[in-house]
């Protein structure tokens, strides 16, 4: 797939094909972000479907957008969000998770052959709030900048860089690794 930059380049200029390349790439991002706060997979599928519309439809104002992928985040969250606090307003069940899980276990756990330390990286993530873990997805899986993920999770960029510091600082004291390492290791297991 041609460079994002020039992907949503095409894409406000009109071009369809374009769109669809988008589309079939960002599709499955948006919906595995969306599983991080709810389990229904309809409801996550409508709002990254209304998401997609939402960026065809405002394609000409994307070209001065700073950060196009971080305003899909956010449409889509926004959209998920109404979404789940409708649904719970008119006594659908309720289908959001008490704590966001981020696929990071799991990805850990695929990638990761030595079982002892995939657990051990576990439980440090699971012991994060699922502010932090959100952050860390958003900036080691992701790969986005912090101005991307602070716009994403709708902070400053200060507060981000906090955030995933302490993040950090709690995983590096639980792990008894050096932030280096950790880093490196997060960015190779999750990237």
């Amino acid at each position: 797939m041609e460079t994002r930059t020039i992907l949503w380049g095409k894409i406000a200029a009109g071009d369809k094909e374009a769109y669809a390349d988008l589309f079939r790439d960002f599709y499955r991002r948006l919906y595995n972000y969306g599983k991080k706060f709810t389990t229904d997979e309809s409801l996550i599928e409508d709002a990254a479907q209304e998401t997609l519309l939402i960026i065809w439809q405002k394609r000409e104002s994307i070209p001065v957008i700073t950060y196009p992928e971080t305003y899909s985040y956010s449409i889509f969250r926004n959209t998920l969000f109404t979404r789940l606090k409708t649904q719970q307003r008119y006594g659908a069940e309720n289908t959001v998770a008490e704590e966001p899980e981020f696929g990071i276990d799991h990805i850990i756990i695929s990638r990761e052959t030595d079982t002892l330390t995939t657990q051990k990286i576990q439980k440090a993530l699971a012991a994060l709030t699922s502010r932090q873990r959100e952050a860390i997805f958003l900036r080691f899986y992701e790969g986005l900048p912090y101005e991307e993920v602070a716009s994403t999770l709708g902070i400053t960029t200060k507060a981000t860089y906090k955030i995933v510091a302490r993040a950090l600082d709690e995983l590096r004291q639980q792990l008894n690794m050096p932030n280096g390492l950790l880093i490196g290791l997060l960015t190779r297991l999750l990237g």
